[in-house]
């Protein structure tokens, strides 16, 4: 079962990749499909990355290379993100795709 805030490794087809769920459960349980955030090591100073931590490492949350993929493409699930981030996350988007 596939969360949002999950985050899993994903088959980009060259490699594998960490990514964050970002698309509602609702979506999430019906569709065969799901919407990602790529998450990164190289950093940029722009607002919709967020730093955390991921295996000992600093990663970005990049929102701004957000991605539909087909749940087979995810491969394993390597842990959730804390909550204390979730707002963030959901905030930046709000901005992003205010009207």
């Amino acid at each position: 079962m596939v969360k949002r805030f999950d985050v899993f490794m994903m088959n980009t087809g060259i490699n594998d990749k960490p990514c964050l769920i970002v698309s509602p459960n609702e979506l999430n349980d019906e569709l065969p499909y799901v919407i990602v955030a790529p998450i990164t090591l190289n950093y940029r100073n722009f607002p919709t990355r967020i730093g955390i931590g991921l295996k000992g490492k600093k990663a970005y949350i990049a929102l701004d290379l957000i991605q539909t993929i087909d749940k087979k493409q995810l491969k394993s699930k390597i842990g959730f993100l804390p909550e204390q981030i979730h707002q963030q996350v959901v905030s930046i988007l709000q901005k992003m795709f205010i009207l």
